[in-house]
């Protein structure tokens, strides 16, 4: 028989080796420091589906979203994650792409938050209503 040691973050990520897993936490923990900027998503079943918008002011949105695409390009570095960093109207799907293959679970979750914002900085329940917001419910979701 042969032990196998496992270490485990705190968001359930395993690894296999000490440093590999504190590195994770940590960049997790300046996600989600970060995040803290913004309002708490609403887990609400009405919100996903488009019964409301959470309202950001736009220079603290687009903080945060240039703070998660600096962290990014630590995790991730890539030439999209930096061009994102440059020009605010790239659209947000050259990030999520690379974000969603190697960034921590606490990037992905963040920037899936950054990709449910509107042009006017509401934040939708899903993607969806952030290009067809008519379709949601026009006011600030309420729980």
């Amino acid at each position: 028989m042969r032990e196998i040691v496992k270490y485990v973050a705190y968001d359930g990520s395993e690894f296999d080796a000490a440093a590999k897993c504190l590195d994770y936490e940590e960049n997790c923990m300046v996600v989600d420091s970060i995040m803290k900027a913004l309002k708490p998503r609403p887990e609400s079943r009405d919100f996903s589906n488009g019964g409301g918008f959470i309202q950001h002011p736009k220079d603290l949105f687009l903080r945060v979203r240039q703070n998660l695409l600096k962290q990014a390009a630590i995790e991730c570095g890539h030439k999209w994650i930096t061009q994102s960093m440059a020009d605010v109207t790239v659209d947000v799907g050259w990030a999520d792409r690379i974000i969603s293959e190697v960034g921590t679970k606490s990037l992905v979750v963040a920037w899936h938050r950054i990709a449910c914002t509107d042009k006017k900085y509401r934040e939708w329940g899903q993607p969806y209503y952030t290009n067809n917001p008519e379709q949601g419910t026009q006011q600030e979701f309420v729980e």
